[in-house]
């Protein structure tokens, strides 16, 4: 089932305010699970004090890293020890966690504990990005709220795209017009057009320390496998197949040799070379930086919730400007972390209230005003926050609601988001990308080697079996 919720034709406005909440006589604490920083500090310090304040139930964050979260909740949710209320997961476990119950369906929690039962829920929910429902979704029921948009965008130095000599020596080069890259090719040549040596010129002025085309996420951290996934779906490869019979889930298929992936790996070790300089560590922190410095001509396959990060580049380098476009190739890595009621909560009435209230339109515009990309259409849409002074919240704002229209319709497609043993699948396909992108490892044992434990671990824990085909 595809949810649509109505974003793409109109928005809605779904308000939810505290005063909403009906008194609450269970006042047993929450434990409430948040990735570390921006976020965790904005509940601690304006969301959660006002919920305590309007019902008397305290909550406690336990404050993770993404690293530490899914191993930690999943060990407590296995366990049933009813450790944590409300749940944070990253939008590629959702189903895995739905389909062993760990979470509650939204409309059953609606049922139980809204005076306006399901409507109330389906009213909430028309703002949010079907795309994001959709990856939260399993068997057709929504278990998670989103609150952390991470779709991809290509964060560029438009300075430098625009300049007249840049631009007439690109033309004289590659014979086309210097501009954002749209496929794979272009962005080959973009980024070893930019990448120059410490004494070259860049826009007319002398370098004094090495430039790079691109930035890259090349760490030994999960963040190599989204660039990957961008690349990979671009060429209409995939990790796994889904197949339906009557809208089922039946099948997953793995290709056997899989040319696409074997392609993105090539393509990937030659974007290093015209990369910023990278260890096991590198990942989105260090590439936003290497952009906000003032050291790379764009970060192509950014997440948008980093713009914020990325503009600092306007700050630091003289003449700078930033702008965004859609990331190369058209197929942006999509997601969000979400909130979800563990099903074995203390107090899952509260949780409940909790959750809406941390997913409101209020709670999601202050969030955005502090640098996040929200998962509410009517708050990136908003006349407010599209202000001009806004531009170094907002400037990727059209591009990440464009890229969630767009791929409303093709979440089902793939495997990497419809598969229930994602959450164990996903450190292997990291694994597997930082292996695939050392030149010094054959591309095809490491694609062999990464599709024998997919196979492996989509048949042990997947609710549908794989195949080699």
């Amino acid at each position: 089932m595809i949810f649509s919720f109505g974003v793409t034709s109109h928005i809605v406005e779904a308000q939810f305010s505290l005063a909403q909440i009906p008194p609450l006589e269970n006042k047993q604490p929450l434990t409430l699970v948040a990735e570390k920083g921006f976020w965790t500090d904005y509940l601690q310090q304006q969301l959660l004090p006002k919920f305590t304040a309007q019902t008397q139930v305290p909550v406690k964050v336990i404050s993770l890293s993404l690293d530490d979260m899914y191993q930690r909740q999943t060990q407590s949710l296995l366990a049933g020890e009813g450790q944590f209320d409300l749940l944070t997961m990253e939008a590629g476990w959702a189903k895995e966690w739905a389909s062993n119950g760990y979470t509650v369906p939204l409309n059953e929690l609606a049922q139980l504990y809204d005076p306006l039962g399901e409507q109330s829920i389906d009213h909430y929910l028309e703002p949010y990005y079907a795309s994001l429902l959709n990856i939260l979704s399993y068997r057709n029921q929504i278990h998670a709220i989103p609150y952390n948009n991470y779709v991809m965008g290509n964060h560029y130095r438009a300075d430098l795209f625009e300049h007249p000599q840049e631009k007439a020596a690109f033309k004289a080069r590659f014979d086309y017009a210097l501009a954002p890259p749209i496929d794979m090719q272009q962005l080959l040549d973009v980024s070893e057009f930019f990448t120059r040596q410490a004494g070259e010129k860049l826009a007319g002025k002398k370098l004094t320390a090495p430039f790079y085309g691109v930035a890259l996420m090349a760490g030994n951290r999960p963040h190599i496998n989204d660039e990957f996934s961008a690349i990979l779906w671009s060429l209409e490869g995939n990790w796994l197949k889904p197949h339906y019979e009557a809208q089922a889930l039946t099948l997953f298929t793995i290709a056997a040799n899989n040319p696409p992936l074997a392609q993105a790996a090539g393509i990937y070790r030659k974007l290093r070379t015209f990369a910023y300089p990278t260890d096991a560590n590198f990942a989105f922190e260090q590439a936003a930086n290497a952009i906000a410095q003032g050291h790379v001509a764009m970060w192509p396959f950014a997440y948008n919730n980093l713009w914020h990060a990325s503009y600092a580049v306007e700050a630091n380098v003289e003449g700078a400007k930033l702008n965004v476009a859609q990331v190369p190739g058209g197929k942006p890595y999509n997601g969000a972390y979400a909130f979800a009621v563990a099903y074995d909560s203390k107090n899952p009435r509260a949780a409940y209230w909790l959750l809406k209230y941390m997913g409101s339109y209020q709670a999601q515009y202050d969030y955005a005003l502090g640098g996040g990309n929200p998962c509410r259409a009517d708050v990136v849409l908003s006349t407010q926050l599209a202000k001009p002074e806004h531009r170094s919240i907002n400037g990727a704002f059209t591009a990440s609601h464009k890229a969630n229209i767009a791929w409303a319709k093709n979440i089902n497609q793939q495997g990497h988001f419809t598969s229930s043993a994602m959450g164990r699948i996903y450190p292997e396909l990291t694994t597997a990308c930082y292996n695939l992108a050392n030149p010094n490892n054959d591309i095809d044992t490491q694609v062999q080697l990464l599709q024998q434990r997919i196979l492996e671990i989509q048949n042990h824990y997947g609710e549908v079996p794989a195949i080699v085909k």
